[in-house]
């Protein structure tokens, strides 16, 4: 089965799954730090960290846990987030326009992606070509340099995110639905890892209580 037969198959699952994140009570601030504190760290950490840090104040306090629990650039991360909540540079749609003409700290292409995927699930324009997907269209598994190269040119990470959603319409999902299919098909492909059912993870109290998905970590 290809990915987009795995996808068109799954339809239901992954509309349920962008229906839980659309819905979860976590506010555009809240998804957007989870992006910047996901960059470059093991998804595991970065679930911790997050939930460690929601209702916490102030850089130091911030830096202080982000570092604890093994966030890597704990103490930029924790300016960024700072910035965000001050500054609050919220995207809004469309997202390829937002994505192009402003910059938020600490949100580079690919996570910025992310953020707007997370706030706005169904409706995003972008996706985040996170090295799992990266490795998926290329045919084989990028070097870091690679990886860096695409991030730094936005005209070709736009050249691979068009294959996706094309083959997004194809589907019948939405862009980052479609994503998050191939970015299960993909652990079952090559990983040789069953597919996720992500569902607890926006029911039941605040240590259930977790945004998805992806880590920049091959």
């Amino acid at each position: 089965m290809d990915r987009l037969e795995y996808a068109t198959v799954n339809h239901q699952k992954y509309l349920d799954w962008l229906g839980a994140v659309s819905e979860s009570p976590w506010t555009v601030c809240d998804r957007l730090e989870f992006a910047i504190i996901s960059a470059h760290t093991p998804m595991a950490k970065a679930i911790l960290a997050w939930q460690a840090t929601r209702g916490v104040d102030g850089v130091v306090n911030l830096a202080e846990l982000l570092y604890a629990i093994g966030v890597v650039a704990p103490y930029n991360k924790a300016g960024y987030i700072a910035s965000l909540r001050r500054e609050q540079p919220f995207p809004s749609w469309p997202y390829r326009d937002y994505r192009r003409d402003i910059k938020i700290p600490g949100l580079g292409l690919c996570k910025l992606s992310f953020g707007c995927c997370l706030i706005d699930p169904f409706n995003s324009d972008v996706v985040c070509l996170d090295t799992h997907i990266l490795q998926v269209y290329l045919g084989r598994r990028p070097t870091k340099s690679e990886v860096g190269v695409i991030y730094r040119n936005p005209r070709r990470y736009q050249e691979i995110e068009d294959v996706l959603t094309g083959e997004a319409n194809q589907s019948g999902l939405p862009p980052f639905g479609y994503q998050w299919a191939i970015w299960d098909w993909k652990r079952a492909r090559v990983d040789m890892l069953p597919p996720l059912d992500h569902s607890f993870l926006w029911r039941g109290g605040p240590r259930q209580y977790q945004l998805p998905l992806f880590s920049s970590l091959a």
